[in-house]
């Protein structure tokens, strides 16, 4: 409703309160409220006059291309991701929980969500929740005992405060559905479920889980954990009302990004903003490539892979000690997802190039207003940012619909470079090279 800028015209802003833009139960758009997901995804897409049309065709279109990177000009840099071994992840039990939900899978479903380790659905991933790319199995679709299974899974491959975040996100999604009562579209169990190789403790392989607000792409091999991308956010991020009252999500990296933005000085301030209205919701104050109807101002949204994004904004080695520790504390609350020691690799390697680590800003600095912010190295690429209503009324940006996505550049995403060298490592040893 609100992408459409005929619509957010005729919308007035009132207060900061999500339940003032409820899209009204006799809207069109919310009818009929019993269609299932792959019935609202054929109608939406169906339809050229909806913003996403146009944008999961060039989607799809990216779907198709080889696989080349995020990079920051095209070239890939070399000799940044190497195993760790003393990540010290928890591939053992991962492998268990892998196990667990291919013997409680039919031999049906098991085909349906088994690909190899380098299968281009990797990259089928998306958020909205509307089907795109139509890859996997439903989680809504699995028996309970399925469901169960896959949840051990994420149970097993993420810190208990990343499971914690995941469920939450799963949970608004259903408090959205349950607001707008298209509870077949959007719940907790409306994504998609892959497998991608055997599990092994001293091979690679990995798993990804999407839909509306949660895409996650989890890789391992031999105790690395490595997730990227993903993809976390809600609208609303709080649930006022039921047996969830009181849950809230990504109000830690709101506030680190706005305490880190407040502490700069008026110098590095002026490095840090870059053009652009944060009540911009057509693009038309923004740079060229830097905003898109899907994504607004995020970069690293879905089919992005091989985006190229420079670096922008303040660099590290141009903030005091103190700011350049809180800025590797904002990374690490992004990545508050891995286990404490695949954590610790990659912030290892995060540090190694903080002196090449930007940050980047867009809209006003106070504690009322919406923001964007982008972390960018060679490493990661965290990005938060505050969305106009896409299931609520709102025309412009609010704190309550929030986006977050990190890239891992230099094709750190999806554990590609840590697979290519082992796979570098096999034939070596083989002889083949």
């Amino acid at each position: 409703m609100a992408n459409d800028p005929s619509e957010s015209a005729k919308i007035v802003e009132t207060s900061g309160n999500f339940r003032d833009y409820l899209i009204p139960l006799d809207h069109p758009r919310l009818h009929p409220s019993d269609r299932d997901a792959r019935t609202h995804a054929k109608g939406v897409l169906g339809n050229e006059q909806i913003f996403l049309t146009p944008v999961a065709r060039g989607w799809v279109e990216n779907y198709n291309k080889p696989y080349w990177g995020f990079t920051t000009n095209g070239a890939v840099v070399p000799d940044l991701w190497h195993y760790d071994s003393a990540a010290n992840g928890p591939t053992a039990g991962m492998v268990d929980a892998a196990t667990g939900v291919i013997a409680t899978a039919t031999e049906q479903e098991s085909e349906s969500f088994k690909y190899p380790v380098d299968a281009r659905e990797w990259r089928s991933w998306s958020n909205p929740e509307v089907i795109v790319v139509d890859s996997g199995l439903r989680v809504d679709e699995m028996s309970a005992q399925l469901r169960e299974a896959v949840h051990n899974l994420l149970k097993a491959s993420l810190s208990p405060e990343g499971y914690k975040k995941v469920w939450t996100a799963m949970l608004m999604n259903a408090f959205l559905g349950d607001l707008t009562r298209l509870k077949n579209v959007m719940n907790e169990h409306s994504y998609h479920f892959c497998l991608f190789g055997e599990p092994s403790e001293d091979r690679p392989w990995g798993f990804n889980i999407f839909g509306h607000h949660l895409c996650l792409n989890i890789f391992t091999l031999k105790g690395e954990v490595v997730a990227g991308p993903f993809f976390i956010g809600a609208e609303p991020n709080i649930i006022d009302e039921g047996p969830n009252k009181g849950l809230r999500m990504l109000n830690k990296e709101e506030e680190a990004g706005l305490a880190f933005m407040k502490s700069l000085s008026t110098e590095q301030r002026t490095k840090a903003t870059l053009r652009g209205d944060i009540n911009d919701i057509t693009g038309e104050t923004m740079d060229a490539g830097r905003w898109n109807p899907a994504d607004l101002r995020g970069l690293g949204g879905a089919h992005q892979d091989n985006r190229i994004v420079p670096m922008e904004g303040v660099n590290a080695k141009d903030l005091e000690t103190a700011q350049q520790e809180a800025l590797l504390d904002l990374i690490a609350i992004f990545n508050e997802l891995l286990p404490s020691g695949p954590k610790e690799a990659l912030m290892k390697r995060v540090r190694a190039h903080l002196g090449e680590t930007h940050f980047a800003w867009i809209g006003p600095v106070n504690d009322t207003s919406p923001f964007y912010f982008r972390v960018h190295s060679p490493i990661v690429m965290s990005e938060f940012d505050h969305h106009n209503g896409v299931w609520l009324a709102n025309a412009l940006p609010k704190k309550y619909h929030i986006h977050t996505i990190q890239r891992l550049p230099n094709r750190g995403d999806y554990g590609t470079a840590l697979y290519e060298e082992w796979l570098q490592q096999q034939s070596s040893v083989s002889g083949k090279i």
